[in-house]
Parts: structure tokens; sequence; C-alpha cells
């Protein structure tokens, strides 16, 4: 008789593959660990979206500062000041006629309000014809008009530019300036106003034509009986009233230790820029406009300009401090003026979180290098 032997292998199931209890919990954990890859992915995304919007709002602020700051630290220069009674303005136009050579006010502000408005008005800002426009250039487009910004401030300020030149020999008030011209340039041209002064004297005028020999240039200065308030008048007030053009209120010549350098003022103000954002837009931005020349475009995200103005009211007391810091319509003297407190409001351009981009206000207090308060 025959006996079948069945041998059993230990820890060998008679059957493979996995049950539908071990099925489903294996699904189950692979989609925890697949939720928790894709969530730890979308935070790393919205983690670096978040850093690189606060860097970029972050970069928008300083630049925007160290802008402002850059033109706060010349503001005022004009060489060796005089008194403000000693300099000759020899244009055809008023002081507040002819605000990108205004003189008696190193910065001046605009305060804007939410309604639209501007204190004082910026009716006496260089524009296109009607409203509030400022001439914009678009490359590749020549000039287009742009509004400023409601609600945001603007902010001026006037030097001389620099380096200027020295003249080459003695001035007499009714004489023509002889500069230093590196080159046949002495920095300036036809048309530009230009500053001769000392410690002593000083005159504004328009340059009417040069000749330029060598390194050096005379400096022509025509006059003129009418025509445009830019333009050198042929009579001109002085303390005593009206007289004919001269260089000098005091009837003393400029010696070689004069300096000669173009006038220039510098506005601050936002508006939008020529860009888009990502959803499209136009983004605010932070303008620069110098003298004449067409304004540019120097930091995006720049939604909000504004300045306090700081004043030193007490004058007698022999030092300069800022005793309180008001917008500039309250101002009671511009000479008064010797420091700013600047924010600016920033955003990172792009959207960040839900879709609106970062915003931050930073602020920076700013000394007049030049501000000379007077009792």
């Amino acid at each position: 008789m025959k006996t079948d032997i069945i041998v059993r292998v230990p820890g060998k199931s008679r059957s493979g593959g996995f049950s539908l209890v071990e099925l489903m919990l294996a699904l189950a954990l692979g989609l925890v660990v697949v939720t928790g890859i894709v969530q730890l992915f979308v935070g790393n995304s919205q983690t670096y979206r978040v850093l690189n919007g606060q860097a970029r709002m972050q970069e928008n602020a300083r630049f925007a500062m160290e802008f402002i700051s850059r033109a706060a630290r010349s503001a005022g220069y004009y060489g060796c000041a005089p008194e403000t009674a000693n300099i000759v303005r020899g244009l055809r136009g008023n002081w507040n006629a002819i605000p990108e050579f205004d003189m008696t006010q190193m910065v001046q502000g605009y305060n804007g309000n939410d309604d639209g408005s501007w204190s004082p008005t910026l009716s006496t800002l260089p524009r296109t014809t009607g409203g509030v426009n400022v001439n914009v250039y678009l490359p590749g487009n020549g000039i287009d008009t742009t509004t400023i910004e409601p609600g945001t401030d603007v902010l001026v300020f006037r030097a001389m530019q620099r380096p200027g030149q020295q003249l080459t020999q003695v001035l007499q008030p009714t004489g023509n300036p002889v500069v230093t011209a590196p080159g046949g340039d002495p920095g300036f041209g036809v048309n530009d106003v230009v500053l001769v002064g000392n410690c002593e004297q000083a005159a504004m005028f328009r340059v009417t034509g040069m000749n330029v020999a060598g390194d050096e240039a005379t400096l022509l200065h025509a006059t003129s009986a009418g025509g445009s308030l830019y333009e050198n008048a042929d009579q001109i007030e002085s303390p005593t009233g009206l007289i004919p053009f001269t260089l000098s209120f005091l009837g003393r010549s400029y010696g070689q230790d004069a300096n000669v350098g173009a006038l220039e003022t510098t506005y601050f103000y936002v508006a939008p820029g020529l860009g888009e954002d990502d959803q499209g837009n136009p983004p605010s931005a932070l303008w620069q406009k110098v003298g004449s020349a067409p304004p540019v475009e120097l930091v995006q995200g720049v939604e909000d300009l504004e300045v306090l103005f700081g004043v030193d009211t007490t004058l007698n007391d022999g030092t300069a401090n800022a005793n309180q810091y008001v917008d500039f319509d309250a101002v009671p003297d511009p000479n008064q003026v010797i420091s700013l407190r600047v924010s600016v409001t920033v955003n990172s351009v792009d959207s960040v979180d839900g879709g609106n981009p970062l915003s931050r206000t930073f602020s920076k207090t700013l000394l007049l290098r030049n501000a000379t308060p007077e009792v």
C-alpha cells in the first residue's frame, strides 16, 4: 500500500497577493504621503512668492529713498551762497512765475488731498495745457501726458549743478563771463540758465550764445524788453527799484574764485508707470523731472509719497533744529525748513497672496545740508 507524504514549509502561505483590506490601507497611506508632498510644494511656492515680493518691495523703497536723499543733499547748493538780497534775477519772470529757477526756495512741497486737489495748487508746475498733467516720456512714442496720482505729494528741490566751472578772468558787472571749458565743453550750453556767484553776490541769467576758444568759453547773455518770462530782461528789479541789466546789485566785479553752474530743479511725484503688473495694469511709480528735460520713471511699485517739513521755530537760539514737522502750506517761512520727513508707500508690483501685492510704508528723516535758517 502506498502512502502520500505531505510536507508543509513553515511560513509559506498557500495563496499570493494582498487582501482587499491591505490594498485599501496601502492606498490610504500613499494618498497621505502624496498630499503631504503637494502641500509642501505649494507651501514652499507660496513662501518663495512672499519672500520674493518682500525683497522687491524693500528694494523699491531703498531705491526711492536713495534718489530722494541724493537730491536733498544737493538742495540749496549755490556755490558759496550769498544773501538772497544780493542775488540778481536776470530773467523777466518773477520768482513764482519761473518755478524751475526759483532760488528763493531750495525745497518746496505740494500736499496732495484726497479730493484730487493739491495745496498749494499745482498750476505753477511745468505741465501740458490744462489740468494737473505733467509731461511723461514714453520710449518710441515721444511725449505723452500722465496725471499725478491724487492724494500723493509732489516734492521739489533746487540747486546748482555740480561740478561747476570757474571764471578764468575777472568779470565786471556789465561783462560776459569767461569760464573754463575742458575740451571745449563747460558742462552747459546755449539756452541753459546759469548762476555766477561768490560768497558776496550772485547773478542768474540765460546763456544766449557761447564763444568757445580752446579750453575757455565766453557766455553771452543778450537781453530783451519783451517776450518769454525765461528770457533775460533789459531792466531788472533791484532792492532800490528797476535798473538796467547788470550782474551785480553791489556794483562789484567777480574774481576768479567765482563759480558758474547751471541751475536745475528736480521734481519727484507718483504717477502710473510704463510697464504692466501680472494683472496687465500699469503699476504706480516714482517719477523724476529735472529742469526742462522729459520726466523719467525711477522706481515701480511706489504708490504714495508723503512729505513733512521740519521747521526751526526758534531762530534766535543759535541752534538749527526742527521743532515741528508740518505740511508745506503750513510752513511760515521756507528759510526755516531744515529737514524733511519722507514716507513712501511701496508694493511688490505683482500679486503675492490672494491676488493682492504686498504693501508697506517706509519713512526717513533727511537733513538739508545747505539749509541756513535766518533770523
